[in-house]
Order: structure tokens, then C-alpha cells, then sequence
């Protein structure tokens, strides 16, 4: 019994050991939280982010380590919705850095759990992909938060006297049970009322087959205490006497109490489940070996980064698992084994990484890095994490940036050459007034590049979330919009608006009016000759049709301008591009761009149909503000 009970507080200890270890080197973060939202476990990228300690954490909230007191209130309300609803769900989010104050996003997986005594949990995974971490801490030896200490104990012996229906015990029975010594002696109902309700059919269903012959009796089970509380007991026994029938005259046994066991077997089973629950719901590969250095388990998300089955993996060896790696990577980025990353790593106070790229029908960058273990069962583990997008958006960044400092360059060069002519050369009043009037034209020209720009990177930092969302009766919109626009040559586009039919949306009416007034400039500048520029609203929903068909109301605004090729048309919303390369006909290239997000993050989409020669007509589709709504206008 004790040698079992070492071996079981051993094994706990292990596998405390290994989920503290990938908990906590994991550079996702990893937490999990009560009904109330108090901390149960938190990794260290966690307690980075929170500028804390993962010890600090426990049976805290967010409140005590993030200032936003609105962020706070966001996850307490998610958290209980995910644990209410029991469906695990992915979530995107944001935190505020405690010491630095900077915001980070985390896309999220949450979990749901529930314990033993019925208490709701969640877990909590939540990769940061605001930017990629730039540095890894040495990996810390995990600590010891679990201790059982299991003592030897003496058994409990029971004696049954079968005919006669009575048991005797000795003492320790009876402390085992928290009965005094008034119960050394008595009848078998009295076992009977002590056992848990939910037990006693199995425990009596064991020892009818022990009296039938069929092999000695054996039962782990629960008891009820004198003093209210519930015991585990492990009891054995066998029957001793029979007469000339086979009939059983007496039965012998003992027991011992298990409580402790008990609950150390449900604690493994817990982290066992959490520890399986990280691996299979990480959006990260892991790859363990074992003390052989041979690979021992796989995780789905690997799999499905490199379409390397496990089956083809399990029980390789560390070279065989690099070749193998290799075969799918691209010969200038490949992966330079095992053995050699362990090498750099122990040579270098800081985590070294591999970055490789897979040759697979979407090419797909990985981040590799290498954790060495001091668990029995488990040697080192490989982490992999697709850094493809990151890479993707780098690259983004760096040509959005070149393109921008570009369109910047070309005005700017001619402000400073005319500005130059100006200050060092003697020229007439008219020309100084040419010079002076294309310094303004090319200074508003930058102003508007720059104001298009931080509106762009305000609605992608925000992504709606500082839109101030209202009803709004779209046809009075509309004619006010058209109202305040004016053309560069004085025209007034023209209006095919029901002005006694209301349409309702629900959006922010100054985000609104700039996309739209955006779609009106373009209408208006591609439309030379004084060509008419038309914006209606396109109202296909009858009144009588369900909520069930996702109402849409649409914007139209066509001109009958130069338009534009089908080659021109797929490059619409790219920044800074301009369907006329002439440099005749004044705009930054950002205004679509800026239109495309505002509508998205309204819920709607914008359509655009264009011909060269024959004009051009943008549609934009937004969804009413509420299905409860009443056609034509009634909240």
C-alpha cells in the first residue's frame, strides 16, 4: 500500500512538473479562472503582461493588474457567458500592459470545465498577435506547488459471522469510521447505513460474488462518517468458512482508509485533463521525445501545419525527425536539427529560434524553438508557431511605408524646389504667384495624404470600437450630405430618394458621411464635362419578408465618367492607387481604402461596377439597424 501511494505521489509530482514547465515556457498565454474570475493558474507570459509573479496571480482578478477597468469588466462578462453557454469558443481581445501601459491583442481559445464538485472553470489560451516576441526567457526550473504527504497507516479487520448476521472489528475499524469502541461488535445493517448511497448497490453487488465462489471480494467505495464526512476506503476480503454445501458460514476482511490516495488520484486526473486540453486545443505544434530522444506525441496542431501524420513520427529518433522536417522545407530555410539548436542554446544566455519555411501547397513560416526537460518521461519538447501572417504583415508594413514615403516625396519635392526658386532667385510678381499657388496646391495635397493616413491607422487600431452607433433615418442623411458637398466646379449630384419612405440603420453618422462623401468626390472628379453624378437608395426588401433574410439596404452613387478597365477594378482599395496615371485629376489614392473599412466594420460591404469609357457605380450595403425594426421607419 505504501509503495502504491509513493508511486501514485510520484507520478502526480511528474506530471506537475511537466505542466508547470509548459505552462510556463509556453509564449502563449495560458490561464485558467473560477466563476468569479479569480485566477486559478497563470502562466509567466501572463504574469509578464501584468508585471506580477504567476505565484502573485492565484486567486486574484484582472482588476488587480489591469487599469482599464472596462477591459476587466469585458472579461469577467465573456468568461461567464463561455462557462454558461459550455461550448468552447474563440475569442479576439485586448489587454493593457501594466508597466507600460501599451495595448496588446490576443486571439483567444476558452475552454469550459467543470470539476468533480461541479464547479465551473475555464481555460484560457491566448496567443498574442499584436507583434512577435522578440525574446524568450531561459527556461526556470518548474517548481513543486503540489505536496502530498501520505503516512503509513494500520488496517482496519472486520469478521463476519454470516448466520448469525454480526461483525466484529477491531479499534482501528472503528477510527478509521469515527465510531467509538461501542461498535467493536455489530450487525451487518449497520455497514450497510454507513455506506454512500451511490455505492451501495456495486459494494453488496462484489460481495454476493465473493459468497458465490467467484474470487475473493475487492472494493474502493465511499463511507459515510459520524462526524459528516465522507470517506474512501479500500476494503478487501474472502470468505474463510463454508459447510458441507458450499454454504458460507463466514467471511474476513480489512480495510484501509484511501481519502488521501482518493485524492491525489483526482488531482492527476485533473491536470492530466488540462494538460491534454493545452495540447490539443494549443494553436501551436508541440513535438515531445522521450528519455531515448525518440519522438513520443504530436500534437493536432503540428499536424496540421505540416501535414506530417503522427503515425509517421511516433518512436524516431531526433536526426530521423530533422531529416524528415527537411524534406518539406525550402532549401534556404531549412531546418538545421535538433542536435544543433541544443548546441546554440546551451552555448547562449538567450532562447535561440529557427525560423524555417515549408515547400506545402500554402507555404507557411515557422517559428522553432527548442525546450530540454528534466521530467522521466519526457527529455525535450519542440515548439512550433505559424509566424506566417506576422511575416505577411512585416512585409505589408515595409511596402506601405515605401509607397507612403513616396506619394509624400513627390509634393514635398515640389514645395521645396519652388520654396528654394523663391528664397534665391529674383523673379516677377506673377511668377512668384504661380510658384506661391503650386506650394499650396502640393501643401494640401500632403496634408491630406497624412490626415487619409492617421484615419486609416485610427479605424485599424480601433476597428470600430470608438464608433458611436445610433439610429439613423438614412434618406434625411443623404440629403444632407448632398446639401453640404460641393464640387470643385459648383455641380450637385442628383437624388432618386423616396423622402417619404424612411429606411433606418444603426451606425456612426460621421463615419457614414465621410464614406459616402469620399464616394462623391471620386464620382464628381472622374466625371469631367459636367457629366450628371446619381445617388439613390436601393430598397429590394418588400415589407413582408422575414427576419430570416438578413435586410439590406444599399447606397448607390454612379457617374458616367472614364471608369474604369477590370484591371483597374481588382486594384480599387489598394492604398495610394489611382485609376488615372495622368496626374491631372487631384486625390491621395486612399479615399476606397478608407471607405472599404468604414462599411466593414459597420457590417455591410462595398460593390463597385465600372466600365472603361462608360462610368462607374459604387454601392454600398448595410444592414438595418435592428430585424425587430418596422419597414419604413418605425423603432
Amino acid at each position: 500500500m505504501n509503495q502504491q501511494n509513493d508511486d501514485l505521489k510520484a507520478e502526480l509530482i511528474r506530471a506537475n512538473s511537466l505542466l508547470r514547465t509548459v505552462i510556463d515556457e509556453n509564449p502563449n498565454i495560458i490561464l485558467m479562472k473560477d466563476w468569479n474570475g479569480k485566477f486559478l493558474i497563470g502562466n509567466r507570459a501572463l504574469a509578464n503582461l501584468y508585471g506580477t509573479t504567476p505565484e502573485q496571480l492565484v486567486g486574484k482578478d484582472d482588476g488587480a493588474f489591469n487599469p482599464n477597468a472596462e477591459q476587466v469588466a469585458f472579461y469577467l462578462q465573456n468568461v461567464r457567458d463561455i462557462m454558461s453557454q459550455n461550448e468552447t469558443q474563440v475569442v479576439l481581445e485586448e489587454s493593457t500592459n501594466a508597466a507600460t501601459g501599451e495595448t496588446h491583442y490576443f486571439q483567444s481559445i476558452k475552454k469550459p470545465l467543470t470539476t468533480a464538485d461541479g464547479k465551473k472553470q475555464i481555460l484560457v489560451i491566448a496567443n498574442d498577435v499584436t507583434e512577435l516576441k522578440k525574446a524568450q526567457r531561459k527556461l526556470e526550473e518548474s517548481e513543486r506547488r503540489l505536496s502530498y504527504v501520505m503516512e503509513a497507516t494500520g488496517e482496519g479487520v472486520w469478521d463476519w459471522d454470516i448466520s448469525l448476521g454480526t461483525v466484529l472489528h477491531n479499534k482501528k475499524w472503528c477510527q478509521i469510521a469515527g465510531l467509538d469502541d461501542g461498535y467493536l461488535q455489530h450487525s451487518i445493517e449497520v455497514f450497510s447505513d454507513l455506506l454512500y448511497e451511490e455505492d451501495k448497490a456495486a459494494v453488496f453487488e462484489k460481495i454476493d460474488r465473493c459468497l458465490s465462489g467467484e474470487g475473493s471480494y475487492h472494493s474502493e467505495h465511499r463511507m459515510k462518517m459520524k462526524d459528516g464526512r465522507t470517506a474512501w476506503v479500500q476494503d478487501r476480503g474472502n470468505v474463510v468458512e463454508r459447510d458441507a454445501s458450499g454454504k458460507p458460514l463466514r467471511m474476513v476482511g480489512s480495510y484501509v482508509d484511501i481519502t488521501e490516495r482518493k485524492s491525489i488520484e483526482l488531482a492527476l486526473g485533473v491536470r492530466t485533463e488540462l494538460l491534454n486540453a493545452i495540447f490539443e486545443l494549443s494553436p501551436d505544434g508541440f513535438v515531445s521525445f522521450d528519455h531515448a530522444r525518440q519522438v513520443s506525441y504530436v500534437n493536432p496542431a503540428f499536424t496540421r501545419m505540416t501535414e506530417i501524420e503522427p503515425a509517421q513520427l511516433i518512436g524516431k529518433s531526433e536526426e530521423a525527425f530533422s531529416q524528415m522536417l527537411n524534406r518539406i522545407c525550402l532549401g534556404t530555410d531549412q531546418f538545421r536539427g535538433i542536435s544543433k539548436l541544443r548546441s546554440s542554446t546551451k552555448s547562449s544566455d538567450t532562447t535561440i529560434r529557427d525560423i524555417i519555411e515549408l515547400t506545402l501547397p500554402a507555404t507557411k513560416i515557422l517559428e522553432v524553438i527548442l525546450r530540454d526537460s528534466n521530467a522521466n518521461a519526457v527529455s525535450s519538447i519542440l515548439y512550433f508557431r505559424d509566424i506566417t501572417h506576422e511575416s505577411q504583415v512585416d512585409r505589408m508594413k515595409s511596402e506601405f511605408l515605401s509607397t507612403a514615403a513616396h506619394e509624400l516625396r513627390t509634393p514635398m519635392a515640389s514645395i521645396y524646389g519652388f520654396s528654394e526658386v523663391l528664397l534665391t532667385q529674383q523673379i516677377n510678381e506673377e511668377e512668384q504667384q504661380e510658384f506661391l499657388q503650386t506650394i499650396f496646391k502640393q501643401s494640401e495635397l500632403m496634408a491630406s495624404i497624412i490626415n487619409e493616413l492617421l484615419d486609416i491607422a485610427r479605424i485599424e487600431a480601433r476597428r470600430g470600437k470608438d464608433f458611436i452607433f445610433a439610429p439613423i433615418e438614412l434618406t434625411e442623411l443623404l440629403q444632407e450630405i448632398r446639401t453640404g458637398f460641393k464640387s470643385a466646379d459648383g455641380r450637385v449630384c442628383k437624388c432618386k430618394i423616396d423622402k417619404d419612405s424612411a429606411v433606418w440603420l444603426k451606425a456612426d453618422r460621421s463615419k457614414m458621411t465621410q464614406a459616402i462623401t469620399n464616394i462623391l468626390s471620386n464620382a464628381f472628379k472622374y466625371s469631367p464635362d459636367g457629366r450628371d453624378v446619381v445617388m439613390e437608395v436601393i430598397c429590394p426588401l418588400t415589407p413582408n419578408q422575414t427576419d430570416a433574410d438578413e435586410p439590406m439596404v444599399g447606397v448607390r452613387i454612379r457617374d458616367q465618367g472614364i471608369g474604369m478597365t477590370e484591371a483597374q477594378l481588382k486594384r480599387i482599395y489598394e492604398r495610394f492607387y489611382r485609376a488615372d496615371t495622368s496626374g491631372k485629376i487631384p486625390g491621395t489614392g486612399l479615399g476606397m481604402s478608407i471607405v472599404k473599412e468604414i462599411v466593414e466594420l459597420h457590417g455591410g460591404q462595398v460593390e463597385v461596377e465600372s466600365k472603361a469609357g462608360q462610368g462607374t457605380a459604387v454601392t454600398i450595403w448595410m444592414p438595418y439597424g435592428s430585424k425587430q425594426g418596422v419597414y419604413g421607419g418605425e423603432q
